[in-house]
Formats: structure tokens, sequence, C-alpha cells
């Protein structure tokens, strides 16, 4: 359906554009005044760890499709994943030691509720257009290699509302079904 492809299109530009503009912000809990893109783009795209895991998680679907679990992303993710900062790294850390999810999210990490896997919702969305509950399903499993609680909901949330974003339009609806 063209209709869906030009969706999904669209959904992935918006995550590149959106993470390369605050990109340099990331971490500042402040008001950032900015119109336009602060980096030098004349050399290219910068690399953007808020699309690298989504693009690490497309290839273990590419291989693996729906059996997708937390175990083989966090296989994927010890073998491509390069961010050793915040709950990435502390994930990182937790599979080297043989700690499989949910407790490689969990163990040693003040990052359980960060944002961190939600900025990762957009790929289940795009993976289950108007599937909100396979896109959930694949969104928790993602959810639990480097987080736990509200940062998992989070995710969640996130995923079902995008899934059906694709067929249903109106705000309200929309919330319910995150809720």
């Amino acid at each position: 359906n063209a209709q869906i492809r030009d969706k999904i299109v669209g959904c992935w530009q918006g995550k590149n554009m959106g993470g390369v503009l605050g990109a340099p912000f990331e971490m500042t809990r402040e008001l950032i005044d900015i119109d336009f893109y602060t980096q030098d783009l004349t050399k290219g795209v910068p690399a953007n760890d808020d699309l690298d895991l989504q693009l690490i998680w497309l290839n273990a679907c590419e291989k693996y499709g729906t059996a997708i679990n937390a175990d083989i992303l966090a296989e994927y993710w010890l073998a491509y994943e390069d961010g050793n900062c915040s709950e990435y790294g502390i994930a990182k850390k937790n599979l080297s030691y043989g700690l499989r999810p949910p407790l490689s999210g969990v163990v040693g990490n003040q990052f359980t509720k960060s944002n961190g896997a939600f900025i990762r919702s957009e790929l289940w969305a795009c993976l289950n257009p108007g599937n909100p509950e396979e896109a959930v399903r694949l969104a928790y499993e993602d959810a639990i290699v480097d987080h736990a609680e509200d940062g998992v909901y989070a995710e969640a949330f996130c995923t079902a509302i995008e899934s059906a974003a694709f067929f249903e339009s109106d705000i309200n609806n929309l919330i319910d079904i995150g809720l």
C-alpha cells in the first residue's frame, strides 16, 4: 500500500532529522531555542545513537522475523552496539557478564526509567502498521534489554500509538490504545 509506505518513509525521515537536530543537546536540561541544525553537515550526517539500535534490530528482524525476542536482541547488542554510556553501556556490561534480559536492564542501572527505550519505538510500529499488539510485544522484548518499569512501559505506550496511527488519526483514540 503506497499510503503505508509513505508513512513509514515519513517516520524514518522524521526520526533521522529529529535525532540529528537534537543530538548536540542530549543530556541538556534547559529550553533550547534553535531553528535549524547547529552541526556542520557539509561532511555528511553524523552518526546517531537514537537510530543505530533500530538499524541493529532491523538486521536481527531480517534474519529472525517474528521469532525476535530479548535474547536474540541481546546477542545483537553485544555484537554490534558500540555505545558505552548510560543505559546502553550498563546493559552491554551486564550482558557481557552473562546477565540476560530482563536482568541486563535492571542490575546497576540507574537509567531503567529513562527515555532510551522509547526512542526506539518507531521500528516496531513501522514493522507492524495497524497491529499495536504485535508491535508492543516486540517493543517489550527490545525495552527489557536495557530498561525496566516505566522505561519499558513508555516504549510500549509509544509503540502502540505509533502502530495504530497508521490507520487511526483521532488523538483521544490513539491515547486510549496506548494506555
